[in-house]
């Protein structure tokens, strides 16, 4: 490849006119580009504003929407049907409403507000980051106006001098021009190699995400085994036969089943929630934990056959309760896994309880610590 000449830059006497005529379309250009930045300040201005008005409208939101789940959390915990919130500003736009001004003769209920709340502060949150997007570009397009209007300075100010140089002197403007041209070549060359690795990076990733994608289906369409179904059939059965002896009374024990997708305790399809009564859901922790354990003892599987309870008999669980669980810890126990209980029950009731089951109990007590520092 050959090697590009040079241009020799011409005299100050040779480029005169040339000089005065860039110099006038610099200063015009100067004029049409100050009108251009002052307007495009004013729409990142805007824009700005625009992202900070959502912002606190998504704080708004998120307050409401925390007094309605705190509503409807009251409300399922028995709190009277008539439990109201305050009306006194528009759900919507937030404004102030007259004394009696009626909304609706049908309020939409608190379950129905979550919903809607919910569904508001997606659309926010989606405008939010359009709008941040849009800010980041008015910026972007400020700082590129300027940093043109600083350069047409730089010339003119170059121009100005070349003028009343000595005619027998070097262009200084052509020279400007040229150095000015040699900096944004290395600029754009610099921002060519960054975007080049980012594709690279880019085709990294998106072959990683394929082969991701390509795992992904190929376990969707993957049937559990028979061995999966006899493990699932046999968690099923450990816990209903567990919440059954621990007295579980918010559910039918049998109407429970375990999901084969997230192989947590289900009923008709949904994870156990608001429909058992704290007592109940102690129950069924219980009955999970040693589920987990027993089947994974009978298949060979990978849990460390160990368990440690801290106050497990909370919610005030019925003694009976508590007796049945230490009767299937013991069981536990004897057939190999080690479980431990930390608890703050009478020493008396629960030598009552561990009557003729085998166990290892220490008492601590009261004010003294398990765990001591070494002293020298």
């Amino acid at each position: 490849m050959e090697s590009q000449q040079v241009r020799p830059v011409a005299s100050v006497g040779q480029a005169a006119s040339e000089i005065e005529d860039a110099l006038s379309r610099n200063q015009d250009r100067v004029t049409q580009l100050s009108i251009v930045l002052a307007s495009a300040i004013e729409d990142a201005e805007q824009a700005n504003r625009q992202k900070q008005s959502l912002e606190l409208r998504i704080e708004a939101l998120e307050e409401d929407l925390r007094k309605h789940k705190d509503a409807l959390l009251l409300q399922r915990l028995g709190s009277p049907d008539g439990l109201q919130t305050s009306c006194e500003n528009c759900p919507t736009c937030g404004q102030s409403l007259p004394d009696g001004f009626e909304i609706t003769d049908y309020p939409l209920t608190t379950e129905d507000n979550v919903t809607h709340l919910e569904k508001e502060l997606g659309t926010f949150r989606s405008m939010v980051l359009d709008a941040a997007h849009a800010t980041e570009i008015s910026h972007a397009r400020v700082q590129r106006l300027r940093e043109e209007l600083e350069g047409l300075r730089a010339a003119i100010r170059s121009q100005k001098d070349a003028l009343i140089s000595p005619n027998s002197l070097p262009d200084t403007a052509a020279l400007a021009e040229r150095l000015r041209l040699e900096a944004q070549v290395d600029g754009l060359r610099s921002v060519r190699d960054s975007i080049e690795s980012s594709i690279d990076e880019l085709d990294s990733l998106a072959a990683t995400w394929r082969r991701n994608k390509e795992s992904l289906t190929a376990l969707r369409g993957r049937e559990l085994t028979s061995s999966d179904e006899e493990k699932i059939r046999s968690l099923r059965s450990s816990l209903v036969s567990q919440l059954e002896a621990y007295g579980f009374r918010s559910l039918v024990p049998q109407s429970l089943d375990i999901s084969p997708k997230t192989y947590r305790p289900i009923h008709e399809g949904f994870d156990l929630g608001f429909d058992l009564s704290a007592s109940d859901m102690i129950r069924v922790i219980w009955a999970y934990l040693f589920s987990f354990m027993e089947v994974s003892r009978e298949y060979q599987g990978n849990h460390p056959q160990i368990l440690i309870f801290d106050e497990p008999r909370q919610q005030e669980a019925a003694r009976p309760s508590f007796q049945q669980l230490l009767n299937r810890a013991a069981t536990n126990g004897a057939a190999g896994s080690q479980i431990i209980f930390a608890t703050s029950e009478e020493e008396d009731d629960l030598a009552s309880m561990l009557a003729g089951l085998p166990h290892q109990i220490t008492s601590i007590p009261r004010g003294e610590k398990l765990i001591k520092s070494r002293t020298a």
